[in-house]
């Protein structure tokens, strides 16, 4: 860890050595009158400059750290540690290292998110002088809605896209009159359908691959493809939230409303969200916007389920004089949504299963994969065999319930291969863990991982389509491979995300009346008001949401009711610590059933500092956690020390789990997540694509 040195605190002084680079070198990044961003007179005009001297607009101040906008050619990664200096046009104000939190790369810059490390007192006084701002709406470096695919990532999502067999148009470079259709192939590569113009294919091409949710756009010199593709200025397109499934054949919807008689339609795909259907060319009335109050959709030995619907686009269809229409249902009573979200949930997923699980070979595989290894356990762990029944017990009573989340698991004739679990831990989020997977398979690096891909296309596309959760939260241990890679180092690549390191700590709940702090009590409604306002600022946003640390949902009144209806328990509550008259730290408390998760990690405690040496409370509020977390009938609990304070952790008698970071995804940026997750399950090596005019498909 990069840390300033003692001697280099002097106003003005550079963390990396003597001054020799003044403020009027580093002025043009300075905000101008004449500049955009400097428009509202009431944000501070201040910058950074990073350890080697790569100068940053700053975009947002906080007293958990600060956004910044920096030059392209930068070169940092996620979760690297890097020290900066804090500037304004007359001095430095403050000298710190932090943690890369987030960084989003477009064409012509970057955003960086930096996490204070140390030195906080110092960095809470600079920002107590500038004060909290954040410049919000676009900025001048946002990319396009079309986005260029980076170089690294291409032959993995070509790989990806054949694997699925994607569908292809080819057509020469500007001429839009010739359009042949084929589609790819994971051991023959581009397979071109039969054209009577065929012969007049001239190259340089241009060919769009249709994935799942994005289009892949390119050009190419030839296609007889070599050792592997060379495609020239690839472009991805997002073309849905939602992936389709072909429905069953027979399937019908019909539409009562639009004229005297109900019109009948074919079923073309489903989703999660709604159906296509196949509309003749003539028919006029059924344009974008259009309300049908009355959709029945059926299929032959399947239900019929009633909806309202809405047409959302209108498109040329591959079916000669129709049209192809995408139709989003709505409007039906929970137990219809469910019954609905079941019978699209077994299409899309026929390898993956949500409920009806063996749960003893569930557990044989979490002892066989090491995942009761983990945080220097040992798989003979007494706690974790005296959780296997209450694991049971909570994930059967979890699979009525799939919109609170469920375990999906991937079997073989023989066996459970991968599992993976989901709950809606908080009212907007959607948290993944329990992930584990057979050792005997061969490692994700050197070979197709079917299991690992469709366990998380089950899990995070149900959370993609509800749009009651807006954030994905995953708990990503530092020394974590396949997670980390995914949930950390691409995930805090997206715009919108945010990262928060910890290191866990578990503490095990003795008898009441062991402990007396006179000084903590259970916050009031008003105290638990004062503590989320103090809160805004000492966490990003995201966090905040994501962890229901905002007064309207942070009691939870709905979530509880829907948990309990399950009959599952979920409790909150928050603590205070008082030092002479002022609420100087606070706590929030969180439980859920035993064996809901094995580790414990929701059983919670979080601790915050809400005035100067408010952490000197951090004891006391465990002590005191300790009563509460009795009474909810817990032998232990775990804290995620945010705070990097060890010697407090250890005062208390807790044991660590080890450090790592929450991050917190956009719900809507879900077909990120699962395209990466393609390319990471994406068959090795590159197959050998080549197309044979002799043999086109049909």
């Amino acid at each position: 860890m990069l840390r300033p040195k003692a001697e280099q605190g002097r106003a003005g002084q550079p963390i990396d050595g003597p001054a020799t680079h003044s403020s009027e070198e580093t002025a043009p990044f300075v905000p101008s009158a004449s500049s955009d961003s400097s428009d509202d007179p009431a944000r501070p005009q201040v910058w950074a400059v990073l350890s080697d001297r790569t100068p940053c607009l700053v975009a947002e101040l906080a007293e958990w750290g600060l956004r910044l906008v920096i030059p392209s050619d930068a070169q940092l990664s996620i979760s690297q540690t890097t020290s900066f200096e804090l500037r304004n046009a007359k001095r430095t104000l403050a000298q710190c290292s932090a943690r890369v939190v987030g960084l989003v790369r477009y064409e012509l810059g970057q955003e960086l998110l930096l996490w204070v490390l140390d030195d906080t007192e110092q960095w809470r006084r600079a920002v107590e002088r500038l004060g909290d701002f954040c410049v919000e709406g676009p900025h001048p470096h946002l990319a396009a809605p079309d986005t260029r695919l980076p170089q690294d990532r291409i032959d993995r999502r070509l790989r990806a896209l054949a694997a699925e067999r994607s569908r292809t148009h080819v057509h020469p470079v500007g001429r839009d009159d010739l359009q042949v259709s084929g589609r790819l192939d994971p051991e023959r590569g581009l397979l071109l359908e039969w054209h009577p113009r065929l012969a007049e294919l001239q190259p340089p091409f241009e060919i769009v691959v249709e994935g799942p949710f994005s289009t892949i756009t390119f050009n190419e010199q030839s296609l007889t493809w070599g050792e592997k593709p060379e495609p020239d200025n690839v472009m991805c397109t997002r073309q849905r939230q939602m992936r389709r499934v072909a429905a069953p054949s027979g399937a019908r919807v019909v539409l009562y409303g639009i004229d005297d008689e109900p019109l009948e339609l074919a079923m073309l795909d489903v989703s999660f969200g709604g159906v296509s259907v196949r509309v003749s060319k003539d028919e006029p009335r059924l344009v974008p916007g259009t309300v049908i109050h009355d959709v029945i959709v059926t299929w032959k030995g399947g239900p019929q389920l009633r909806f309202m619907g809405e047409v959302r686009h209108r498109s040329p269809s591959a079916h000669p004089g129709s049209d192809m229409i995408g139709l989003q249902l709505s409007g039906a009573p929970e137990p219809l949504k469910e019954r609905w979200a079941r019978e699209v949930e077994h299409m899309l997923y026929p390898s993956t299963r949500s409920y009806g699980h063996n749960y003893q070979s569930i557990w044989d595989l979490f002892e066989a994969s090491g995942y009761f290894d983990l945080s220097g356990n040992r798989r003979e762990n007494l706690d974790f065999m005296m959780l296997r029944d209450a694991f049971e017990n909570s994930y059967r009573k979890l699979a009525a319930a799939p919109d609170l989340g469920f375990l999906v698991s991937y079997e073989s004739p023989t066996r459970v291969e991968a599992t993976l679990a989901a709950v809606r831990a908080w009212s907007k989020s959607w948290f993944g863990f329990h992930m584990a997977r057979n050792a005997n398979r061969p490692h994700l690096v050197n070979s197709d991982s079917s299991p690992l891909k469709d366990i998380h296309f089950h899990v995070y596309e149900r959370a993609g389509a509800n749009p009651d959760i807006d954030w994905l939260v995953g708990y990503v241990r530092n020394d974590a491979g396949f997670s980390g890679a995914l949930h950390r180092d691409f995930v805090l690549t997206i715009p919108g995300s945010c990262g928060v390191p910890f290191e866990v700590w578990k503490l095990n709940v003795t008898m009441l009346g062991d402990t007396y702090t006179p000084n903590v009590s259970e916050a009031t409604p008003e105290q638990v008001d004062y503590v989320l306002h103090k809160l805004v600022g000492k966490r990003p946003r995201q966090y905040l949401e994501a962890h229901d640390l905002i007064p309207e949902t942070f009691h939870q009144h709905e979530l509880r009711a829907e948990w309990e209806f399950y009959g599952l328990m979920r409790e909150r509550t928050a603590m205070i610590a008082t030092d002479g008259g002022r609420i100087a730290a606070a706590a929030v408390l969180d439980s859920v059933d035993d064996g809901l998760h094995l580790y414990g990690l929701l059983d919670t405690i979080r601790l915050y500092e809400l005035e100067p040496g408010g952490r000197q409370q951090f004891a006391s509020l465990l002590l005191a956690a300790n009563e509460w977390f009795f009474t909810v009938g817990k032998s232990s609990f775990v804290c995620f020390d945010e705070n990097d304070l060890p010697e407090i952790m250890r005062s208390v008698g807790a044991k660590s789990l080890g450090a790592g970071m929450v991050t917190m995804l956009p719900r809507t940026a879900t077909p990120d997540l699962l395209e990466r997750i393609s390319e990471f399950a994406a068959p090795k090596p590159m197959p050998t694509y080549r197309r044979s005019r002799s043999q086109p498909d049909t």
